[in-house]
């Protein structure tokens, strides 16, 4: 683009105009430079002649009132709470703003005024997850625990990754936590589930037990494998009776078959999928060991378990397993049915009856089967001592001792039973 110029003393002022802009540009960028090196000193003076310089910049008194409020060898939180309305005053739409000054309120003991701070952050920012849980957690801080508890199921609402962290902080404020689950957490089971995988971590078994029963009083029910990390916390910490009940309720809850008859067994004849916990079946995967299930070679039924030992360990085999609840002081019957094929070495596969607690109080096994055989009935009798509650049931081989020991075959297992001797009834799964 051309301009005309048609005197010298024109151009002379054209010349001086483009001068005087590019000298006010310069100064306008140099102050802006300037500032923005005195704000990252963390020399509380420069930053203050940083602010001084953009007063209109909000960040600038922000970081101001970090600093006085936080910087604990030197703190002022009379200044602190200048700084920020300065910051608030630049920028009235930044929540971020707002909750500072609201912690520099509360810092200095003025509630009321930390809780008008959070107001004008929620009307800044009214769906953010982040102030509602720094609101939340204020109000859990000034025990207004109703008012704590809807704002942090706001936060959830928005951000689930929050979960654990919530139940956490708001159990530690009262011994009711049906109320806090309720109040807390949003209607929708993946928050309650969140709430059991966290106290089941902390071992906190009472706090686990009472988020189960209000998920299983839900619509859909849990799933049973929901229900499988806290059976199998409860047996682990010896509460059989817990564990029970539970894996009754979860039974029922869920719709699943029951075995029906005498047997205590769970899926004797493993017409199901395995659980691979609670009073199921569970396999341990193990080198040189496959296991499947068999639709064409079964004892009775439509499915068999099979195992396949490639010839390549000597293992101590435990790793086919279920947990029996029974009565102390009663006698059973046990009894099962093995088909083998080529099974290896002097050592071969039987059944291990044993106390899940205490080996010494009872420890049984069934005669072994090598080589090859037909569907083989193998039982023996069991009786349970004064403490007995707990029996495992696991598929054995024990290790062989001869030169020639790797375990090769194949093992099918199916109609697994142990029956009460007398008519005597253990309370156990069904």
């Amino acid at each position: 683009m051309r301009i005309p110029v048609a005197s010298a003393g024109a151009r002379g002022s054209f010349l001086t105009g483009i001068v005087l802009i590019t000298c006010l540009f310069s100064l306008l960028s140099g102050r802006v430079w300037l500032a923005a090196h005195w704000e990252a000193t963390s020399d509380p003076e420069l930053m203050l002649r940083a602010a001084n310089l953009e007063p209109g910049d909000g960040d600038y008194w922000d970081r101001l009132g970090f600093y006085e409020q936080w910087n604990f060898g030197r703190r002022d939180l009379r200044r602190a709470i200048v700084y920020d309305q300065r910051a608030t005053e630049a920028n009235k739409g930044s929540d971020t703003y707002w909750m500072d000054l609201a912690d520099a309120y509360e810092a200095v003991g003025q509630p009321s005024r930390a809780r008008e701070a959070f107001a004008k952050a929620q009307s800044a920012h009214p769906i953010s997850s982040d102030v509602a849980w720094r609101y939340g957690n204020f109000l859990l801080r000034q025990r207004d625990y109703p008012e704590a508890f809807a704002e942090m199921r706001r936060a959830l609402g928005t951000d689930p990754s929050l979960t654990a962290q919530a139940i956490s902080e708001c159990s530690k404020v009262t011994s009711d936590l049906p109320t806090v689950l309720k109040q807390v957490l949003p209607d929708q089971n993946s928050y309650y589930l969140t709430a059991l995988d966290y106290f089941l971590a902390q071992h906190q078994t009472d706090a686990a037990l009472a988020v189960w029963e209000q998920m299983s009083a839900r619509k859909p029910a849990a799933q049973m494998e929901q229900s499988v990390p806290l059976i199998n916390e409860l047996i682990s910490q010896q509460r059989v009776g817990d564990a029970v009940q539970v894996w009754h309720k979860s039974l029922d809850g869920a719709g699943w078959p029951n075995d029906g008859g005498p047997s205590l067994v769970f899926n004797g004849g493993f017409e199901h999928d395995l659980l691979n916990g609670a009073f199921d079946w569970r396999e341990d995967a193990v080198p040189g060991t496959a296991f499947s299930t068999d639709h064409d070679v079964v004892h009775s039924g439509s499915r068999a378990l099979r195992i396949t030992f490639d010839g390549s360990a000597n293992p101590d085999f435990r790793n086919l397993w279920e947990y029996l609840p029974v009565e102390p002081g009663t006698r059973y019957h046990f009894s099962a049915y093995l088909r083998v094929d080529g099974i290896s070495t002097d050592s071969g596969i039987r059944f291990a009856i044993n106390d899940a607690f205490d080996n010494a109080a009872l420890h049984v096994l069934t005669p072994d089967l090598v080589g090859s055989h037909p569907w083989s009935l193998v039982e023996a009798d069991v009786a349970t001592g004064p403490q007995t509650h707990l029996l495992m049931i696991a598929l054995r081989r024990l290790p062989s001792w001869k030169f020639d020991n790797k375990l090769q075959g194949t093992v099918w297992v199916d109609d697994v039973s142990l029956v009460p001797v007398s008519g005597a009834r253990a309370d156990g799964p069904r």
